[in-house]
């Protein structure tokens, strides 16, 4: 992956009040749009993340802390509890990624390019991805009128209802897909760090991330979910982790922004001590022999031996010695820090898992829950090659791992989603919604949640605090529509009690 420039375009006014004054004022050789591939390299980049510091926050401090895959000691355990940093996502995603994508599909609808159609499909997808993460985490957000300041001279967009948004995502998602599937090419290449521009890897992911949507729904609307699952998985989803969505990250230590892999700087951003896998999560794979325990963990030492593992119980507010970290072949720790790790957006194994769910629930995906529970365990496992550096599960391993802890029926719904729980590490919004929706893992609240959050573990972001000063009429009317207002307990439309 190149490195990203940062392009600065500085525009002389002429004082000129001429006849022509428009033509004068036009440099007729530069361009007035910057390339669309190049927006899109810069609006997949940042779709990872602008900078740690901000993932950091919202990521690493409360929702793998909260879904109890590690803790992170520097800040306490309740510090995760606390709403304070969850603005994050918001401020950071809307004024790099939302308004560089608005941008970029309006410039490919009005584009006579050969390759607009393929291009703009491709755009729609990732516009989805972003708005998709955001919604999740906040619930209403600004969508239909997002991004469209300069466009439209819309300031203060309104907050749409989560329902409408899915609605228009899931839509967006079958014509993009369609359009896809229709044969063409994108122009572009290798300024597409997702997939290179390859158009049938991005229809397997439009219809992938429809699955994704459609089995968020099954709480709140089961006959859509259903509908929308079917048309996902008839449309034809991810095949094998060559299908994975990712972004292959630079090894430039001294970046602190989009060119390095934010879990990384997150991880080597604290010191050597403080970050630890959660007890929860160590003692899930340990009693079950998995061996990614020695790819995601390690001492503080760098030992990858199994029986040195050990996890920290989440009401532990030590802040001494780590007894495990995150493993330095992945994310970096005391030894080789691997800057250059790829980002998961989505994987083979995460709709692997969903496709078992709908076949349980449905009959869908040919009815093979049990095929494809341990398709999904095999890719998870495998997938974790792409760290590089040496991580790789044999074949052999998960043979003997599916041997030793068969496919139970009768607790389908549950191995489904521990699975897809421990599958998601790193990608903390996706593990945190799909256990909004799900109610896998079984977590246990922090022994203070009673007095932090009435005795449960968050489930939303609050509302950034620029919002409710610069746009206050819109947020308020947003959180008038939430029941319970707008606290880290209340829930989104589609994580129904």
């Amino acid at each position: 992956m190149k490195k990203l420039f940062i392009l600065l375009i500085i525009v002389f006014a002429a004082g000129a009040c001429d006849k022509g004054f428009e033509d004068i004022n036009v440099n007729p050789t530069k361009p007035s749009q910057l390339a669309p591939s190049t927006k899109l390299t810069y609006i997949q980049l940042y779709t990872g993340g602008s900078n740690y510091v901000a993932y950091l926050f919202w990521n690493m401090i409360h929702l793998m802390p909260d879904m109890q895959q590690i803790n992170v000691t520097h800040y306490g355990p309740i510090f995760s509890y606390k709403p304070g940093h969850t603005h994050w996502l918001f401020e950071e995603q809307y004024k790099t990624t939302v308004k560089n994508v608005v941008d970029l599909q309006y410039q490919l609808e009005n584009s006579e390019s050969a390759t607009a159609a393929i291009d703009l499909a491709i755009v729609k997808v990732q516009k989805v991805l972003i708005f998709s993460r955001i919604t999740d985490g906040y619930g209403d957000i600004p969508y239909f009128e997002a991004g469209k300041g300069f466009l439209e001279g819309i300031r203060f967009p309104k907050y749409d209802a989560q329902k409408d948004i899915y609605a228009d995502m899931l839509a967006t998602l079958e014509s993009a897909a369609a359009t896809l599937a229709g044969g063409g090419e994108s122009s572009f290449g290798s300024a597409d760090l997702y997939y290179k521009g390859d158009v049938t890897k991005w229809k397997k992911f439009a219809n992938s991330l429809m699955l994704r949507l459609a089995m968020r729904m099954v709480k709140v609307d089961e006959a859509g979910a259903k509908s929308w699952a079917t048309k996902a998985i008839n449309g034809g989803v991810m095949e094998s982790n060559e299908d994975i969505c990712y972004n292959q990250y630079e090894n430039s230590p001294n970046d602190g922004g989009p060119n390095v892999n934010p879990l990384t700087k997150c991880f080597t951003s604290r010191h050597k001590n403080q970050v630890k896998i959660s007890k929860t999560f160590m003692d899930f794979l340990k009693s079950r022999n998995d061996p990614r325990v020695s790819v995601l963990c390690s001492t503080v030492d760098g030992d990858t031996s199994f029986d040195k593992q050990e996890g920290q119980d989440i009401n532990d507010a030590n802040r001494g010695d780590a007894n495990s970290k995150p493993n330095i072949n992945i994310f970096g720790g005391s030894g080789v820090i691997v800057y250059d790790a790829p980002f998961f957006f989505q994987t083979y194994a995460e709709v692997e898992f969903m496709m078992a769910e709908a076949a349980m629930r449905w009959g869908l995906a040919g009815g093979d829950v049990k095929g494809h529970y341990e398709n999904g365990v095999r890719a998870a496992m495998k997938y974790l090659s792409l760290y590089g550096h040496g991580v790789e599960i044999t074949d052999a391993q998960v043979d003997e791992y599916l041997a030793n802890n068969p496919f139970d029926a009768s607790q389908a719904l549950k191995m489904i989603n521990e699975q897809y729980w421990v599958a998601t590490f790193g990608n903390g919004m996706e593990t945190f919604s799909n256990w909004r929706r799900s109610g896998y893992p079984e977590l246990t609240p922090l022994k203070s949640a009673p007095e932090l959050t009435g005795g449960s573990i968050p489930r939303r972001f609050v509302y950034p605090g620029s919002e409710k000063l610069n746009n206050p009429d819109q947020v308020q009317a947003a959180i008038d529509r939430i029941p319970g207002g707008d606290k880290i307990t209340s829930r989104v439309w589609w994580d129904k009690e």
